[in-house]
């Protein structure tokens, strides 16, 4: 078989080199954040090998939210919102935060979760919470650009820097909860109430970015409003870390 332009082993050697940089564009961003959000402060740090670990596990976390979304397709109202753009915008709110934001947080935490009661995990700190949470929330997010980018057939760049950003956003939410909850410094159900404010925020930023009504400019609102409290709850958070006895 011939690689001139237009034969048959050409095309496929397009696809494989289509299909490689949509493996780079999917995994490389998501990693270079890993990196970030582990050497960026100064404190004893869980092992690197458990957080690669975690993230593998976000990886599952796509399969799992996929088949969340298949099951509340079954139900009369989520099935009438195929086409989301004919839709009222209360009902492009609803979906948002109750399909989008709900499953994909709890998909995220389910996972955090197994490797916690599994004990593959040595979380006794709140630093640990933030930390792990974002490595479920960026390998999340890199099957979701995965699957995503497959369907069209390109690597979407935009996505893939800012969308494994917006996941650790959501999951820190959580992800501090889970922290001081297991360093026995908060009360009964405040990873309960993290995972309502993740499941809120998610569903807000889904929704500015689906409706027509509200402006996009609230979704930098919304950015800086999250990061400025991860900043301050990470850096809260190491300090505690670095006072703790090893």
């Amino acid at each position: 078989m011939s690689l001139e332009p237009g034969s048959a082993l050409w095309a496929a050697a397009l696809s494989d080199v289509a299909i490689g940089l949509i493996a780079v564009a999917c995994f490389a961003p998501s990693l270079a954040w890993l990196g970030y959000f582990y050497f960026k402060d100064d404190y004893p740090r869980a092992p690197l090998s458990k957080l690669l670990l975690v993230f593998g596990g976000g990886l599952l976390a796509g399969p799992l939210s996929l088949a969340l979304y298949e099951g509340i397709a079954q139900v009369t109202f989520y099935r009438g919102l195929a086409a989301l753009e004919y839709v009222p915008d209360i009902h492009k709110l609803l979906y948002a935060i109750f399909a989008v934001g709900l499953i994909e947080e709890v998909s995220k935490l389910l996972v955090c979760a197994w490797f916690l009661r599994r004990r593959e995990l040595e979380t006794r700190r709140p630093i640990d919470g933030i930390v792990y949470g974002s490595a479920v929330a960026l390998g999340f997010a890199t099957i979701e650009n995965w699957y995503t980018m497959l369907r069209t057939g390109d690597p979407e760049w935009s996505r893939v820097v800012t969308l494994p950003f917006m996941h650790v956003l959501f999951s820190a939410l959580w992800g501090v909860a889970i922290g001081h909850s297991l360093s026995a410094r908060s009360t009964r159900g405040l990873v309960s109430l993290g995972l309502v404010l993740a499941t809120v925020f998610h569903g807000l930023y889904d929704y500015i970015l689906l409706s027509g009504v509200a402006n996009d400019a609230m979704v930098i609102l919304l950015v800086l409003f999250l990061w400025v409290w991860m900043a301050s709850a990470t850096r809260e958070a190491a300090v505690l870390a670095a006072r703790a006895p090893e």
